[in-house]
């Protein structure tokens, strides 16, 4: 599929923009109301607990005035009757303020679960929505991935982050457990082996790696990836580090790369693809995804309240291929797209502005500020 705006020029990502256009003010539709309910009653529980904060503050500064009072006025005492009444004022000043810290102490651990329990509640909601949304990847982000053999099923981490916004997913693989041969086809590496029936000389033995399990693969984002594999005895354990147009390769802790004569052995022709496989696999054959963070400027973005900023500053990465769509566009008030299938067929997309602006707008003064961002005002 190849997909363009209506002049034939590429967009800048090749998805169906209308129906993500069209999901993600779904989306919002669907998180915006739910984030103004838990705001509106976090407000109250902070104010609560804020509230009980500041009184047992108050109590505790109490008494001890209280205590500081009572002693400067029996200081230098020798009457019994004013010693022993200062000790009753202290014993009954020092158990009505326990009784009352332990209260209000009980009271404040209570108010504290139930924000949490509130947190956690609104999580369970907006997560399984804002899935939907991240899962496919956010226009413009950048993407780390980690992957690891788990009691023989390939599970992942994704790290992401675009102006901002950082998300964190947990991932599934459908290959369970992953051969290198599933990868890319049959690929052998050398290493130095004892030969010889009378003396033990060492010599190249080139081992097939192709059945070797992979049980690690990381890649950055950019271009340092690492793979790690290994037989099924788990006594032969291979890396294979690419960074930059350099590529390493290690038999346990020996560098093969490093050795001048077991180098020469390396088909590079075989080597240097596998790193284009692997990128591929780590976004192609993921079947699970499972959102479980979301993060702006350092700050959880769900317990603080600020999916709405997160929603802003992806929606300015669809305003601006809006803007590029109405530009190069044959109908101002349209956002069209081409779409071209691989046997040929040619068809276009369209959603009108106004359609998108009025989706928006029932959603109140906060759709109207998403509407402005999407340029569809």
């Amino acid at each position: 599929m190849r997909y363009t705006y209506q002049d034939s020029t590429d967009l800048p990502v090749q998805r169906d923009f209308i129906q993500d256009i069209n999901d993600l003010i779904e989306i919002a539709g669907k998180v915006l109301p739910l984030e103004n309910d838990a705001i509106e009653a976090n407000e109250i529980e902070k104010k609560a607990i804020s509230s009980l904060e500041n009184r047992i503050v108050g109590l505790e500064k109490f008494a001890n005035d209280v205590k500081a009072y009572v002693k400067s006025l029996s200081l230098n005492a020798e009457n019994v009757e004013i010693l022993d009444c200062h000790n009753a004022i202290m014993d009954a000043c020092d158990e009505s303020v326990s009784n009352g810290l332990r209260n209000l102490k009980k009271e404040l651990e209570q108010k504290k679960r139930d924000y949490e329990f509130h947190i956690n509640e609104l999580e369970q909601k907006l997560f399984p929505l804002l899935n939907s949304l991240f899962e496919n990847g956010i226009y413009g982000d950048t993407r780390a991935y980690s992957v690891r053999l788990d009691n023989g099923i390939m599970r992942g981490d994704l790290k992401a982050s675009v102006s901002g916004v950082d998300y964190e997913s947990e991932l599934l693989y459908r290959n369970e457990p992953l051969f290198m041969r599933e990868v890319h086809g049959n690929i052998q590496l050398p290493i130095w082996t004892k030969a010889g029936i009378i003396h033990k000389e060492n010599k190249v033995k080139m081992v097939d790696v192709s059945e070797f399990m992979i049980t690690n693969i990381d890649f950055n984002g950019a271009s340092h990836l690492e793979l790690v594999f290994e037989n099924k005895k788990q006594d032969q354990q291979f890396k294979i580090i690419y960074d930059s147009q350099d590529i390493q390769i290690l038999h346990g802790n020996s560098d093969i790369t490093a050795d001048k004569t077991l180098s020469q052995s390396i088909d590079m022709d075989r080597i240097e693809p596998l790193g284009l496989e692997l990128k591929k696999y780590l976004e192609m054959s993921i079947t699970s995804q499972k959102l479980r963070k979301v993060v702006l400027d350092g700050r959880d973005a769900v317990r603080n309240n600020e999916v709405f900023d997160c929603l802003k500053i992806i929606m300015e990465q669809y305003g601006d291929i809006v803007r590029e769509c109405i530009d190069r566009g044959f109908v101002k008030n349209e956002i069209t797209i081409k779409i071209e299938r691989t046997d040929g067929t040619r068809t276009e997309k369209y959603v009108t502005k106004e359609e998108l602006f009025n989706k928006l707008a029932e959603l109140g003064s906060e759709g109207l500020e998403l509407a402005s961002i999407l340029n569809v005002e």
